[in-house]
């Protein structure tokens, strides 16, 4: 601590706006300084660190070198003091909050209607959806990066990190194009000799779909992978592509796209729709709030049951 630097936390609030906005103007408004103080504050800073952090290019202050590096420090460690400050407030939801929750194009359909149900009654209440790119991003719910996240998964699990809410429940079916072959159930053979739509979220090489047959020893054909789990039942359409999709939304879909859905012709485990927060804000009053607001309205819409 002896060597902790001796600088205005204003400072490291300009550097952070600067580094984020790239903009000496939006930055002297976001902290309410004129243009002049805000030029005069980044001199210090400059002096201060004994480098120029930002340059101007095309009209835009592109962080340094050692901008960037510091800006990894930074950067969390203001989010932190923000959360501290945050957990000595009172939570209210008149105020202008905004959520930040990761998640998958499916997941974030799934809560459409508990969105709609906070723009009813909390309209100071946003939420920013952010794609999930990993299943669990525990760093970034620990930095705060990001309040939730929304995934899922097929089997019981545990972390020493994070909390979790089950919040939804369903089976895959097989949908396929209706106007294209014969209408009814496959058997398992059948379903093999078609080739399938194979949906990756996150990359991977396979999917539940494939691992289950794996263990009865069977392949299955892959002709389009899509990390899409919205865009996959238009890929069906003119073909005899099959894809195993959640029956919520084949349900959805069935209709408009003209899918004939079947039960698949071996077992396949449900899948679970989950909330996770880190284990380090489960006192947030932020966190508290929302968690609390959706597990009233699951309880309320009875969403959790779909077998």
């Amino acid at each position: 601590m002896d060597k902790f630097p001796n600088i205005d936390l204003n400072l490291l609030k300009l550097f952070a706006s600067l580094y984020q906005t790239g903009s000496v103007t939006v930055t002297a408004e976001t902290l309410k300084l004129s243009q002049s103080a805000c030029s005069h504050a980044l001199t210090r800073l400059r002096e201060r660190l004994g480098d120029e952090l930002f340059v101007r290019i095309e009209n835009r202050m592109l962080p340094t070198a050692y901008a960037q590096r510091l800006a990894e420090h930074v950067m969390p460690a203001l989010t932190m003091l923000n959360q501290g400050f945050e957990l000595s407030q009172a939570f209210s939801p008149t105020q202008t909050h905004n959520f930040k929750i990761a998640t998958t194009d499916y997941s974030s359909w799934c809560m459409q209607a508990f969105t709609a149900h906070l723009s009813q009654g909390f309209k100071a209440i946003n939420i920013e959806f952010l794609q999930l790119e990993q299943r669990l991003p525990e760093a970034a719910l620990k930095s705060g990066e990001l309040d939730l996240a929304c995934g899922f998964s097929h089997q019981p699990e545990s972390s020493e990190s994070l909390m979790r809410l089950t919040w939804l429940e369903d089976h895959y079916v097989n949908a396929r194009c209706a106007q294209r072959g014969t209408p009814g159930p496959l058997n398992l053979q059948q379903f093999l000799e078609h080739k399938h739509i194979l949906v990756t979220p996150w990359n991977e090489s396979r999917g539940i779909v494939d691992i289950s047959l794996a263990k009865i020893r069977k392949k299955r054909q892959i002709a389009i992978k899509t990390a899409s789990v919205l865009a996959a039942p238009y890929f069906v359409q003119n073909t005899d592509y099959l894809l195993t999709l959640p029956h919520r939304y084949a349900q959805q879909m069935q209709q408009q796209l003209r899918l004939s859905i079947s039960p698949l012709p071996f077992k396949l485990p449900n899948y679970q729709l989950n909330l996770y927060w880190h284990k380090t804000r489960y006192q947030d009053p932020k966190l508290i709030w929302f968690i609390e607001q959706f597990q009233q309205f699951i309880e309320q819409t009875d969403t959790l049951p779909h077998q």
